[in-house]
């Protein structure tokens, strides 16, 4: 990567900070902006405040008549762009700072861009921030980093005019810099282009360099503040290529083998497609998700940039041997670029590549094949419908339908008709017949390999909650590490791993969204975690779940049957993404569902075959996760599990102060319920949530909202209760509590939160797991 220019980007959307060489700030500067900004508004306060607008004015300056063309031209085409349902969607106004009046400054949710020279209000701006730019360096509080063209942003901050509205700033001191880096966002993003990771950042040639958090002050954070500046280093540079290894990730014995790996590939994707005018790429190293993420704002495994025309790829053992294609994908960019059909773009790097996923694109289409989870031929040419689809999924069947097509049409047949495929519906229909044969035979010739069911231990352990939305603090960070080692240390030897969709509306089926921002509980972040725990010798329970807003998932009712068919179509389609994760990277458990009482009871059908299509596809032990009360008590489909989910959240008491006897008595008549359904199933049961707050009387409704009362005493009592009322129960295979977080500073040190993290439950949790 290009290092000439410096880039800072200051921007507070959903804050992440990561890996890499934490340095401390002292605490005059802290001071300072607490004065300053006392008692102005919280983050929430802010957030709360753009939600409602969902509007941004964005303010542009620039004196060279050309840059204000274009600053006008792109802001112009955004501004057309309707508000979508989407949260991250804002309707985006704009005006020219000299156009631009007091009134509107003091009412609206500003985005300044351009250099503090073409745009005076920055300076005003930028008064209460702990940034300074000054000729030769920029000042991020008591730190300071080189301004060589540099850009300063800031994002979700305290407005000036109105400190209950936040602005942003995008400035520096190259006016062209500036405005090509907010040319990329908006490129990248369309309306979100306002949205960063983290709360600053600091940028080279494009690449994030330094980053770090606000304190509620909205001063510097002293424990966020990371640079990336240091570390990097090149490792080769030829006319072809250039290799940049970050933290270490790649030792420079190795450097000779990566060559010959991506020399051999581009050969042969050169001989196949023809032409030989690629630019150079730079392939970029990481140690690591959070790693990676933090500089580039992606945790997936490997990407590309075709702006900077750069591979990133995290190198550790989590991904030994384990090649997705991106650095195959942007080289065919340059050479044949995109087809009409996106599975023909998305395939055709994937077909060139031999360890996808490990054991290849083939031996894993094989095993969708024997679960009957492969795509027809119109399904397949439908950009639309694979939108909606698994990832994962998808781009195993567009390397195994790039086989299938070369194979039957022939190399020069499939390249003519890669940039415009047309197929009549009869050309369809034959090929459909075709496709099948060929998908018949790959289990024949890629059997799968025989896998031993792991033993499923008495669980002790928690739901690992992904509490910490930002790179630094989500299940991908080292805090997470961190998490997992105290859990191991309390004597857990088990962790469930939840992954969340969303929907709003329980009565109307629609398609579940798949978690893939840097931040959220995506796929790579899911198993950089599972990865850690496995590390450690805990069992994992891949436990995937859905919010539903303003309800829960018990609440989901279709009106019509055929709606019941759609819902549970689309709900398949979700949970055999993780179902594939889960088999491919080796996960122990898997729970395929959460909750849908009323799903259940009403379409057991639905889920036996559910559960039969996922068996087949996944070989680890399956549970579903009932709800306490009727669903568990009722369920007749357990007998196709390997053992029962129990999320028990029975009350143990109706009392304010009953005493212990009292409650494990009513606890009893809990056991006395769950005993019933171990008898006519004989299956293991797992409590696959418990949990009480920490408030005065968690006991009475142990699932309900918190309310103002904090009793960390109230919170242990129950826990003992449930650890002595399971002691030698032959029914109970063990116990994961709701929850531990994925960061252990979530609360603070006084909350009324689920997690026994640094309470007095804690202390209970340590003894009695270290008793089992």
């Amino acid at each position: 990567m290009k290092k000439k220019y410096l880039f800072i980007v200051l921007i507070v959307i959903g804050g992440i900070v990561g890996f890499a060489g934490v340095q401390y700030l002292p605490t005059a500067e802290q001071e300072i902006m607490s004065k300053e900004l006392d008692s102005i508004a919280s983050r929430r306060d802010l957030r709360r405040s753009f939600f409602d607008k969902r509007e941004i004015l964005v303010v542009y300056g620039a004196k060279d008549t050309a840059l204000q063309k274009q600053y006008k031209n792109i802001l112009h085409e955004l501004s057309l762009v309707e508000v979508s349902r989407s949260w991250r969607s804002v309707k985006v106004n704009f005006k020219s700072v000299d156009e631009v009046t007091h009134e509107v400054l003091n009412n609206s949710i500003v985005y300044l861009v351009g250099t503090i020279a073409d745009n005076p209000l920055i300076k005003e701006y930028i008064g209460n921030t702990p940034f300074k730019i000054l000729p030769l360096k920029i000042k991020l509080g008591a730190k300071v980093v080189p301004n060589n063209n540099s850009v300063l942003g800031v994002c979700f901050y305290p407005s000036p005019k109105n400190p209950k509205i936040p602005f942003a700033i995008l400035t520096g001191t190259d006016a062209q810099e500036v405005f090509s880096l907010f040319a990329e966002k908006i490129e990248n993003r369309g309306q979100s282009f306002y949205r960063q990771n983290l709360e600053y950042e600091v940028y080279e040639s494009k690449e994030r360099l330094v980053m770090g958090d606000f304190n509620a002050n909205w001063g510097i954070d002293e424990s966020t503040f990371f640079n990336f500046a240091q570390g990097s280093r090149v490792l080769l540079d030829t006319d072809d290529v250039k290799f940049v290894d970050h933290q270490k990730a790649v030792q420079e014995a190795d450097v000779a083998k990566w060559q010959v790996l991506i020399s051999t590939s581009k050969a042969e994707i050169i001989n196949f497609v023809g032409g030989k005018n690629v630019p150079k790429i730079t392939y970029n190293f990481y140690t690591c998700t959070e790693e990676k993420g933090l500089m580039t704002g992606n945790t997936d495994h490997a990407t590309f940039d075709t702006v900077t025309n750069s591979v990133h790829t995290i190198v550790n053992n989590i991904y030994a041997d384990n090649n997705i294609g991106r650095d195959n994908a942007l080289l065919l960019h340059h050479l044949i670029g995109k087809s009409n059909k996106n599975i023909m773009t998305l395939g055709l790097p994937i077909y060139f590549t031999k360890t996808w996923q490990m054991k290849g694109y083939k031996y894993w289409a094989a095993r969708l094949v024997e679960s009957e989870n492969t795509f027809t031929v119109a399904e397949l040419l439908n950009n639309s419908f694979l939108e909606m689809e698994s990832s994962l999924i998808r781009d195993c069947m567009a390397g195994v339908f790039t086989d299938f097509l070369i194979d039957t049409w022939g190399k020069e047949t499939y390249l003519n008709r890669y940039h415009k495929l047309s197929l009549t519906q009869q050309e369809v229909r034959t090929l459909e017949a075709k496709w099948q044969g060929y998908l018949a035979e790959l289990p024949k010739a890629h059997p799968k390999k025989e896998t031993v069911k792991k033993k499923m231990p008495y669980l002790k352990g928690f739901n690992f909650a992904h509490e910490g939305y930002s790179i630094y603090n989500g299940y991908g960070s080292k805090k997470a590490t961190e998490s997992l080692l105290k859990q191991m240390n309390m004597g857990s030897n088990a962790m469930a791993i939840v992954p969340y969709t969303g929907i709003n509306d329980i009565n109307t089926p629609t398609p579940l969204h798949f978690s893939d921002n840097a931040g959220s509980e995506n796929d790579d972040a899911v198993v950089h975690a599972v990865s850690m725990a496995s590390d450690m010798g805990m069992y994992t329970l891949l436990k995937p779940q859905i919010y539903v807003g303003g309800s829960w998932p018990g609440g989901i009712d279709m009106p019509t049957n055929a709606q019941w068919d759609k819902f549970h179509d689309y709900y398949y389609r979700w949970i055999r993404h993780y179902a594939f994760l889960a088999e491919i990277h080796e996960m122990d458990a898997l729970c395929i569902g959460v909750e849908f009482t009323k799903a259940t009871l009403s379409q057991p059908h639905a889920w036996r075959q559910m559960i039969k299509k996922t068996r087949a596809l996944y070989s680890g032990q399956l549970t579903y996760a009932a709800n306490w009360g009727d669903e568990f008590e009722k369920i007749d489909f357990w007998d196709d599990l390997d053992f029962i989910g129990l999320n028990s959240y029975y009350p143990l008491s109706k009392k304010d102060n009953p005493t212990d006897e009292e409650m494990s008595l009513r606890f009893d008549t809990v056991k006395t319920k769950i005993k019933k359904v171990y008898d006519r199933f004989k299956k293991p049961i797992v409590f696959t949530e418990i949990g009480f707050r920490s408030v005065a009387t968690p006991w009475k409704n142990p699932h309900a909202e918190a309310d103002d009362t904090i009793n960390e005493e109230a919170q242990r009592r129950s826990y003992e209760i449930i650890f002595k009322g399971i002691e030698n129960e032959p029914w109970c295979q063990g116990i994961l509590w709701w929850k531990f977080p994925s960061y252990l500073e979530y609360r603070g040190e006084h909350n009324n939160a689920f997690t026994p993290n640094n309470k007095l439950a804690e202390e209970t949790v340590r003894h009695r797991f270290s008793q089992h």
